[in-house]
């Protein structure tokens, strides 16, 4: 087991997770440490804490229920979950036994790392060589589907369950269909089709910045414009 690759596919499911999925996805090993983000908030208080998984119990069809114990922990230390009120927290960090960890099979959940060793087969890394064995693009290398069919390949990283990817090896091969544009390049749609970006920066500059936010098939070298921006940039282009 890669541990590393691992952990990144299955950080990219992103809201899918929840702590039981992630007890099979990586194969049953115990402890591992996890993250949670309700909703799909982010925030520097969200980021102090995580939980340490020290044992799984699920239940329901399949096992896709259940409920997870371990410890609670703020700024890398165990901790109150209740920091201000901890006669009524969940965990304790004077409890020495794992206690019943809340929403473990809501989803939500971020993996940070794994500390035990599988006891089971975790779930299978797709290298971009390898051949995808279902799905729709069944029997093809995954290599092909990345420059066939990207958003397939984009939707499957996060929302797929059957599906965890070599992440760094799928975004570098990703670059190659990624084309540059520079100053005296033409922009072949929009409001400004057929005019090149530097005559478009002179006038419109914000009008790249959000294009290049909106599109994933090219990206816009900046550095080269500025020269051709006739008003104060804002701070991230100086």
């Amino acid at each position: 087991m890669n541990k590393i690759k691992l952990i990144k596919a299955i950080r990219q499911k992103g809201l899918q997770n929840s702590l039981i999925s992630i007890y099979y996805n990586i194969g049953r090993a115990l402890p591992f440490r996890a993250q949670r983000f309700p909703d799909g908030r982010i925030s520097n208080w969200y980021k102090s804490q995580f939980v340490e998984v020290h044992e799984v119990k699920p239940s329901g069809k399949g096992g896709k229920y259940g409920d997870a114990y371990g410890f609670y922990y703020r700024n890398g230390e165990r901790a109150d979950a209740r920091e201000n009120d901890p006669e009524y927290s969940w965990c304790n960090k004077s409890d020495t036994t794992p206690q019943n960890i809340p929403c473990a099979a809501c989803g939500s959940w971020i993996l940070l790392d794994i500390l035990g060793e599988p006891t089971a087969e975790p779930a299978k890394i797709y290298g971009i060589n390898d051949v995808l064995e279902k799905g729709q693009h069944k029997g093809e290398t995954l290599v092909d589907v990345i420059h066939a069919d990207w958003g397939w390949v984009k939707w499957a990283n996060r929302e797929s369950g059957h599906f965890f990817f070599d992440v760094d090896a799928v975004m570098e091969e990703r670059k190659k269909d990624i084309k540059v544009l520079h100053p005296d390049d033409v922009l072949p749609f929009g409001k400004y089709k057929g005019l090149r970006l530097k005559s478009i920066a002179e006038k419109d500059y914000r009008y790249l910045r959000w294009l290049a936010m909106k599109t994933e098939d090219f990206t816009i070298n900046f550095d080269e414009l500025k020269e051709f921006i006739t008003i104060e940039p804002p701070p991230n282009l100086k």
